[in-house]
């Protein structure tokens, strides 16, 4: 199989790249110059950095035990120019022993598939405390879409910030000790390190509401399946789809403590559709009589019918039908976006004028708890809304 040297395929960098994209819109402000890539493989993660942050990455460091691995990602690179400084390493302790202390520390590291392969829950843990410690700003834990997949990932969630939190109170108390002289000292070395929270998925730093149900966390990816692809994995004369789906969980952890600003569409109001109907113009009456009416644009679009991400049958569960003309009541839903906006988890469904999306979302305006809710948005309470609702799709983001 020939493939251009200026792109690797896409099941290299999909799930990276798709994990990436969501930090960069939760901290448009983030661009780390040194990167980190823990069980780095064919350096994949670092074609979907170089995608996302093509400018402001100066340097990146490879951990990966595999010869065979690094000589993959060292063909993937050969040739290419404008390239940042690369470093490879086959363990933590060889990067520990070959940098200097006050530069091991990353704006961003990443650990894709690697916590699976470690079989002890300790020495999970070990790992991910080493990986932390050698994070400046932000860290990516990701793995495959299945139950131990998310299971590791809720696991060293709940480790790091319950690991932040106990070292915030002993600093609080040190601080609290400590002379009048040294306060200050204290404040700017330790305590702006102290602390993390959740950048994505999760719009909280509460524990998962899932962790005792029979669903799990995860996202999906669609990938494009070459023709050799489809060719080799071709059985009984069948030809396979042009793609498939990849499921994968991860989460995001930023030191600090979560900023408590002001979000988008923080307690805004939504007109139904009467008022709606009041306010038109005469002139827009045509323009709302066609709206009545399914267009072939809203019946064919990619994005807006069941179809346009397949889902499996562990993770939704059937709902009764619904009539148009009885729509089911839909309830008050009041904005409280104290850590962001909600996650779609699984696919919304649509029946008739009714979107029904599974969402997880703060319940506390400073985001140590969540839910997980069903949400209903309805034609005729919520006109404005209901469109965004159709449009939406598994893994983005709600305003409610």
């Amino acid at each position: 199989m020939r493939r251009s040297r200026m792109s690797p395929p896409a099941c290299l960098q999909s799930t990276p790249h798709a994990t990436a994209c969501s930090v960069r819109r939760r901290s448009p402000g983030f661009a780390p110059k040194n990167v980190l890539d823990f069980g780095a493989g064919p350096s994949s993660a670092l074609w979907a950095m170089r995608a996302v942050w093509p400018k402001s990455i100066e340097r990146v460091n490879l951990i990966e035990p595999s010869k065979e691995m690094q000589r993959a990602g060292q063909t993937l690179l050969d040739n290419l120019k404008g390239l940042p400084l690369i470093h490879s390493y086959d363990s933590i302790q060889e990067l520990n022993r070959s940098i200097e202390k006050h530069e091991r520390r990353h704006d961003l590291v990443i650990s894709s598939y690697a916590l699976g392969e470690i079989p002890s829950l300790n020495d999970r843990i070990t790992i991910v405390r080493q990986l932390w410690d050698l994070t400046r700003d932000v860290l990516v834990l990701l793995e495959p879409g299945t139950p131990q997949g998310s299971k590791i990932i809720s696991q060293m969630r709940s480790y790091i910030l319950w690991m932040e939190k106990r070292k915030c109170r002993k600093s609080g108390k040190s601080t609290a000790a400590a002379p009048s002289k040294m306060k200050s000292m204290v404040l700017q070395e330790d305590l702006l390190k102290d602390g993390a929270f959740v950048v994505a998925p999760c719009p909280h730093d509460g524990r998962c509401p899932l962790e005792n149900s029979d669903k799990y966390c995860h996202f999906v990816q669609r990938l494009e399946r070459t023709s050799s692809q489809r060719i080799y994995k071709r059985s009984k004369g069948v030809p396979l789809r042009g793609f498939e789906d990849e499921k994968f969980c991860y989460v995001a952890l930023r030191r600090g403590k979560r900023p408590e600003e002001a979000w988008p569409l923080d307690g805004m109001k939504f007109d139904t559709l009467k008022e709606r109907h009041a306010k038109r113009n005469p002139e827009d009456l045509i323009i709302d009589y066609d709206d009545q009416f399914p267009s072939e644009e809203d019946e064919e679009a990619p994005g807006s019918d069941e179809d346009s991400l397949v889902p499996y049958a562990s993770d939704t569960q059937e709902l009764s039908l619904f009539h148009e003309s009885g729509e089911e009541e839909e309830e008050p839903i009041r904005a409280d976006l104290g850590g962001g906006w909600g996650r779609i988890i699984y696919s919304p469904i649509r029946r008739g004028r009714q979107v029904q999306m599974d969402v997880c979302r703060a319940t506390k305006r400073d985001a140590s708890e969540g839910a997980f809710e069903r949400v209903v948005v309805t034609q005729s309470k919520n006109p404005a809304l209901h469109l965004q609702a159709r449009k939406s799709l598994w893994g983005d983001l709600w305003p409610f």
